[in-house]
């Protein structure tokens, strides 16, 4: 065999053994990765799990103090709604119909500082630029609701609130909201426990996705993470076969 040829072969099988090892750091990377999503989905599991037994063995409390609060407490309400300055807040859909969460403001009979109340949701008019029409009654409402911190969703542009009532929003900002009816607001908000006003519908979760949700999104990152191996481990002993039978 030619000095050429020799030099072929063992450039030949440098380049294989390169590939062998690149396959190899893919693998423990992708795979490390793809085990890293699994148990974070299972970590999110655990903590719906947390957050559903702590909804689902919430005590009622009378009305207290915010800072004596805690989220998913059932707190007893009582007192008058603001009828005209209220807040729609945009982009809610419900059983494959957009429309809007009613927020108002609850007067309580304590005197204490404003409570905002998740009224429930109401449909969209065909025309964007039509507010739906709802009446909010000025009577006395006694009800209970869950204590709530509303999650802030990404906004790819600020806020901006109309003139006048009632208000369109795209989230819901406490503090706005009370710097808005210029008087001292809860920093909680409260969501029924069963609807206030019959027209319309509570259609709020404590979760989101449910903790079997992401048990299951954990089980197909594991499965991609085992596939990836075998394929892997499938294409190096292919390598080893072929450097085999060429030497």
């Amino acid at each position: 065999m030619s000095d050429l040829q020799c030099g072929y072969i063992n450039s030949k099988y440098r380049h294989t053994d390169l590939f062998k090892w690149i396959v190899a750091v893919q693998a423990l990377i992708i795979c490390s990765l793809l085990v890293g999503l699994g148990n974070w989905q299972l970590q999110r599991a655990n903590e719906k799990e947390q957050l559903l037994m702590k909804f689902s063995n919430a005590q009622t409390k009378q009305s207290i103090s915010d800072d004596q609060i805690h989220r998913f407490d059932k707190i007893e309400l009582s007192g008058t709604l603001m009828t005209h300055r209220f807040f729609l807040l945009d982009n809610r859909t419900w059983q494959g119909k957009v429309g809007y969460e009613l927020i108002a403001a609850l007067q309580p009979d304590s005197g204490k500082s404003l409570q905002l109340v998740s009224l429930g949701w109401l449909a969209a008019t065909s025309d964007r630029n039509q507010l739906p029409s709802i009446v909010i009654p000025d009577n006395q409402f006694n009800f209970t609701a869950y204590a709530d911190h509303p999650s802030q969703p990404l906004l790819l542009t600020a806020d901006r609130w109309a003139e006048g009532w009632p208000k369109r929003i795209q989230q819901v900002d406490l503090k706005k909201i009370a710097v808005a009816l210029n008087t001292p607001a809860s920093a909680w908000l409260f969501r029924p426990v069963s609807p206030p006003l019959q027209e319309l519908t509570l259609t709020w979760k404590p979760v989101v996705l449910p903790p079997e949700r992401h048990i299951g999104y954990a089980v197909q990152w594991f499965g991609l993470a085992v596939a990836w191996l075998i394929c892997s481990m499938v294409l190096a002993w292919k390598m080893f076969i072929n450097k085999e039978a060429t030497s």
